[in-house]
């Protein structure tokens, strides 16, 4: 079984959406889809659940993404902050909501290693100019598509 949540960031703060994607990552989430909504950008996710039975099922906890404060657009060719790993010392056990009918908190250990928040794929161009540009896993490459037409068109840095 699945289950699904959602996180949205201002248009003008990349590296909000990829702080808020890095944390989901690290708790198992996967990107499904990014899309622009209004003056935000909103990130899909999913996960496999955790197990517990959907017979015992009550009404749904609501995730409401926290307003992302509006800054100057800092350029859009800036790669994601990238998160140091938690030192291996550190194994403090982190409690994170499973966001599932009636479930209790699940503990899981802390993540050792970081994983890239958003994998490489076609997103919507964060400038604007083309419908997608290719994102490599770590910047945004001259890769870019309108209607079906693939292009190449540098990012603004």
């Amino acid at each position: 079984m699945q289950e699904f949540s959602s996180v949205s960031a201002s248009s003008y703060d990349p590296a909000a959406l990829a702080a808020k994607l890095t944390e989901k990552s690290a708790e198992g989430w996967s990107v499904v889809s990014i899309v622009p909504t209004g003056g935000d950008v909103t990130a899909f996710l999913s996960r496999e659940s955790s197990g517990a039975s959907a017979e015992a099922a009550a009404p749904a906890v609501a995730v409401t993404p926290e307003p992302a404060a509006a800054a100057e657009p800092a350029g859009w060719a800036v790669a994601p902050e990238a998160v140091s790993p938690a030192p291996a010392a550190v194994a403090a056990a982190v409690v994170t909501p499973s966001y599932e009918p009636a479930a209790q908190p699940v503990v899981q250990p802390a993540a050792q290693a970081a994983t890239p928040a958003v994998p490489a794929g076609w997103y919507a161009d964060p400038a604007g100019r083309f419908e997608l540009r290719y994102w490599d896993g770590n910047t945004w490459t001259e890769h870019v598509s309108r209607a079906g037409q693939q292009y190449t068109d540098p990012p603004v840095a």
